[in-house]
This record gives structure tokens, sequence and C-alpha cells, in this order.
């Protein structure tokens, strides 16, 4: 079987940057219209995504490490117990997002969350070791590395962005009176340092871009796996459909939450989709050998 490209055709990459971009012109001149029309903080299937949104990064995080593990070097004892450090270590960090980001989103015991999250860390690692049996170790290994690198280019980026920018929050703007709306391409920093300074919460004024819909998009890649099993080519699209559409689910519920507008979700998005493009061209070039002619 020919090589198995890591992320599905150009047009379905394309279609979804269309979609991002459509979402994106429309936040432009209509988030607080469409805000207002789905502000419902107290919905609970949006608050479940709320604390469940973010689970592909950490999931991922806990999938990068078991592909360490499986694709591990046995013949270099330092460079094998390398790769074993940093498997675990990246299962134990994924896992342990995993047991307490719901407790961040939902009224749940604490014990609850952490067993969710430990039984969705086993059995993403238990899944991924199945599916590295028998596949190249160097393509395992670049697999991981991706996964590791879209999920902390996602995180830093969208940092990078928030922190300074300054946005207010659609439920500070519901709830505060000094608080008002501001379009996504003017940052809002002066209005954060004043209220901060009068007591409101610093975090209320992350609203731009989404960190949810970013880590949420990692669910994306899942269009890997065919790279571990080929048979599964056929299937690339669906998978990335699938993280795609979970990615969707997130953003919408952010909105319903008044914790995000709807540009804030597409630029998440965008990081998301922008990361796993540049990191499988980095770790995936493509190949264009001409087969040799027959004698």
């Amino acid at each position: 079987m020919g090589r198995v490209n890591p992320l599905p055709a150009k047009r379905v990459l394309l279609t979804a940057a269309a979609v991002l971009l459509v979402m994106l012109a429309v936040g432009s001149f209509a988030d607080y219209p469409i805000s207002l029309a789905l502000y419902h903080p107290d919905n609970p299937l949006a608050g479940l995504l709320a604390g469940f949104g973010e689970y592909p990064a950490a999931l991922g995080l806990s999938a990068a490490g078991a592909m360490l593990l499986s694709a591990r070097n046995r013949e270099k004892r330092l460079t094998g117990v390398l790769q074993t450090i940093a498997g675990c270590l990246s299962i134990f960090f994924g896992g342990t997002m995993a047991a307490v980001l719901p407790t961040g989103y939902l009224d749940i015991p604490v014990w609850l969350a952490a067993l969710i999250g430990v039984g969705c860390t086993g059995l993403t690692v238990w899944g991924m070791l199945l599916l590295c049996r028998g596949a190249d170790r160097g393509i395992v290994l670049r697999a991981a590395g991706a996964f590791l690198l879209v999920i902390f280019a996602d995180i830093l980026v969208v940092n990078l962005i928030k922190i300074p920018w300054g946005r207010a929050r659609m439920r500070l703007v519901a709830s505060d009176a000094r608080a008002y709306f501001m379009p996504w391409w003017q940052p809002g920093t002066e209005l954060r340092d004043a209220l901060v300074a009068a007591g409101v919460a610093a975090e209320e004024f992350k609203s731009f871009p989404s960190g949810h819909s970013a880590n949420s998009s990692c669910l994306m890649l899942l269009a890997l796996l065919p790279l571990l099993r080929p048979q599964w080519e056929r299937r690339q699209t669906a998978l990335f459909c699938a993280g795609f559409g979970w990615a969707l689910a997130v953003a919408v519920s952010r909105i319903v939450m008044g914790a995000h507008y709807l540009s804030d979700t597409a630029v998440g998005l965008a990081v998301g989709l922008v990361a796993a493009a540049a990191v499988c061209h980095l770790l995936f070039p493509a190949k264009r050998t001409a087969e040799a002619p027959s004698p």
C-alpha cells in the first residue's frame, strides 16, 4: 500500500478553513447580537461541554505518551530510557489534566472527575498501544511528535494572544454595567486595567481567542490514525470531520455559556487547524519519487 497522508485531502482542509472564515466574518459584525440571543449560562449541555470539551488535548497528551512507549528504541538503551520517561510524563500530565478539567466547570465531586479522567486516560493508552502494534516505529514516533507539538502550539499561541488582548467576556458584559462590548480586533486593555483595579477577576478579560475551541480541535488529530493503521485510510476524512464537528459543538457551547463570542471561537479553531496542518507538513513532508522504468 502507498504512503498514507497525515491529513485529509486539501479540499477537506480548505472547506474547514472556509467555514472558519465565514464564522469570523459573521462574528465581525454580529458577535454581540448572536451572543445575546444564545446566552444561557445555566444550559446543562453547554456546561457539560465546558467540562469535557478540552478532553481532546488532555487525552492527546496521553495518546502521544503511549506512542512513545510503544516505539521506544530497544537497541540504544539511553534513547529508549529517555523515550520511556517522556512517554510516562506525557501520560501523567494528560491524565492529570483530564482529571482536573471538569472540576472547573461542573459541580461534581472531585473523586468522580478524577475517576472519569483516569478511566478515559487508561482507555486511550490501551487503545493506542493496540493501534501501534506492527506499525513502523519511525512513523509512530513522528505521530507522537505531531500530537505533542500541535497541543503545545494550541495552548501557547492562544495564551500569547488572549492574555495581552484583554477582551471582556460576554458574561461580564451581561452582568456588570461598567463593562461593554468590544469587537475582536480592538484590544480591551484599557477596560481590563480599570475593572481589574476595581476588583474584577482578570480571567473575565480572556475572551479572545477561545482556548476551549483550540483544545477541542485537537480531536482532528484522529486523522493521523491511518498512519498507524493504513487500512483505515478510507476513514481518514470521516475521522477528521468527527474531530471538527466536536470542536464546532464545543465552540457553540462557549457562546451559550457567555465565555466567548463567535469570533473568539473561530480564531481558536483556526489556531488548531493551522497548527495541525503546519506540524504535519513539517514532520511528514511529501515525497515525490518517480517509479523506476521497467527494463
